[in-house]
């Protein structure tokens, strides 16, 4: 049995959606089992009582953007719930930008949830994202249990700051789901793994939001050790290093100047990641491998 709960205000659209379900996955599911909710706080008020496996949500009801809403609740609460969002007004970027505040931390903090999450627009071809929304419960049901711990485990892990047990974590993650795409991005970024050309790959597959924020980590990490190669310390604020490097003269004017302008472009990745082009991710790689050139 698969269930699929179904948070849209257009009756046309949720018939729509049951079909494009079962022409998906009918034949590997042939018990699927559908409910409807007509508001995003219907959606929330069934899930108390119920657990579905999927649940696609409509961003757009009579009341703009009450789906984007209603999120981070649903995040928060459904840890392991398996999401498409679904839009005919906004554009992926855009609905992407929107979500920035509450996925922010996931990315820069590996703090991914063990669930399946996309967004689509209502025009697209939802036979492959419903395809693999349904892989990724089936993993959920083989080891449920185990792996949410897991990701729990590993965030407490991060929380201590203590690294190299959070990546043991997730390596066992993915062996107990190969493949399982978040916990081996995770292992990526809390091992330092993703490079800006790295962001960049992302960027070009259409994911602009993620990796302008994978940007942001990259320079953010970047400028720490480079501050640390000069001054023998980290500061909280990157600014702040900068300025005790200036101070003390450890650092010229060119130098300066290209850590500030990496640090713009940090900050720009952080949080105004939608605005980020593929020229400043260019920009970024070659201004690094000049700043840290100047290290004595």
């Amino acid at each position: 049995m698969f269930k699929v709960l179904i948070a849209d205000d257009d009756f046309e659209d949720r018939e729509l959606l049951k079909l494009e379900i079962q022409r998906a996955i009918g034949e590997d599911e042939p018990d699927l089992r559908f409910h409807e909710a007509v508001s995003a706080g219907e959606a929330v008020r069934v899930l108390t009582t119920q657990i579905f496996d999927l649940m696609t949500l409509d961003v757009e009801f009579d009341k703009m953007n009450e789906g984007i809403d209603a999120l981070p609740e649903l995040f928060e609460t459904h840890p392991m719930l398996n999401i498409i969002v679904i839009s005919g007004k906004l554009d992926k970027s855009e609905v992407s930008e929107r979500l920035f505040r509450f996925t922010k931390d996931n990315v820069l903090k590996g703090k991914r949830w063990a669930r399946h999450f996309d967004v689509l627009d209502k025009k697209d071809d939802k036979t492959e994202a419903i395809r693999r929304a349904y892989s990724f419960a089936v993993k959920q049901r083989e080891g449920a249990n185990s792996i949410r711990e897991l990701f729990l485990l590993a965030e407490s892990y991060l929380e201590k700051n203590m690294l190299d047990k959070c990546v043991e974590v997730y390596q066992k993650i993915q062996r107990l789901a190969p493949g399982e795409i978040e916990s081996r991005e995770n292992i990526h970024i809390v091992k330092g793994g993703v490079s800006a050309g790295q962001a960049l790959e992302y960027y070009r597959t259409g994911e602009k939001v993620v990796a302008a924020l994978l940007l942001g980590y990259h320079l953010e990490k970047r400028l720490m050790s480079f501050t640390s190669a000069v001054l023998g310390r980290t500061f909280s604020a990157l600014s702040d290093g900068l300025k005790e490097m200036d101070r003390g003269r450890r650092i010229g004017n060119a130098g300066k100047g290209l850590f500030s302008d990496l640090l713009y472009l940090r900050n720009k990745a952080v949080h105004q990641p939608a605005n980020i082009s593929e020229a400043d991710f260019k920009t970024a790689i070659k201004k690094l491998e000049r700043l840290e050139e100047t290290v004595p």
